[in-house]
């Protein structure tokens, strides 16, 4: 596992932004492969973007306040409903900090100012409400790569007042039932983000990905229903 860093969060999921549509291409995420819907979009001007997808981090919200991309002061000392509570994320789209329809919430959040730390990222609605006070908006989080199968000493509780969740249609594709192609654009490939196609002609003469590396560190035998052990502290 990699060192705690200092980062800052915002939330998306609930407000038309979906977790499905991701720029890595995951597509459809689901409940039962862990860690489920607790995702988070990285911002495309931290250190950590660079082949981001598929990566996973332990999260924890601070209470400490910041600055955001347009200076102003956020006080946050009552953000967080357990410092020592933390959970998995994984990377599975962008923050961008040019996105001319949403100019001013995504300067104002996304692109790297120094109130970020070293990561703003954008948690799903669902990981962030485990954390914090929605009411907030933002909050300033810790956070250190970690295996996806990774699970937290002292992880954050589910509660019972959730966002609605956002459910994938009834036979959605799972991961081991896409083939995932290589993008090849400047910044898919920056992030190492996949598009998925229906079938191996569509991949023919395209570098294709093996849903193992998208799904890492054993996560992907979810998909096909199987057990997984978890790693944890004491491992």
């Amino acid at each position: 596992m990699g060192p705690w860093k200092s980062g800052r969060a915002t939330y998306f999921g609930a407000d038309g932004w979906s977790i499905h549509r991701g720029s890595c291409g995951l597509g459809y995420q689901f409940r039962d492969i862990y860690p489920g819907f607790d995702v988070i979009a990285v911002s495309d001007l931290s250190p950590e973007y660079s082949n981001s997808c598929g990566k996973c981090f332990e999260v924890g919200c601070t209470n400490e306040s910041f600055t955001d991309g347009y200076g102003q002061y956020q006080e946050r000392s009552g953000a967080c409903y357990d410092e020592s509570k933390t959970l998995v994320v994984r990377v599975v789209d962008t923050c961008p900090c040019e996105y001319p329809s949403n100019a001013y919430s995504n300067k104002r959040w996304c692109c790297q100012d120094q109130g970020a730390g070293e990561m703003h990222g954008d948690l799903s609605v669902w990981a962030y409400e485990r954390l914090g006070k929605k009411d907030f908006g933002s909050m300033k989080l810790k956070y250190r790569e970690v295996p996806c199968n990774y699970y937290p000493a002292n992880p954050a509780p589910q509660i019972d007042n959730h966002t609605p969740f956002d459910i994938p249609p009834s036979g959605a594709a799972k991961p081991h039932e896409k083939i995932f192609v290589k993008r090849t654009d400047d910044k898919g490939v920056r992030q190492g983000a996949v598009y998925s196609v229906d079938d191996e002609s569509q991949a023919q003469y395209q570098t294709t990905v093996p849903a193992e590396q998208l799904y890492k560190d054993g996560t992907i035998k979810l998909s096909y229903g199987a057990p997984l052990e978890y790693s944890s502290p004491n491992k």
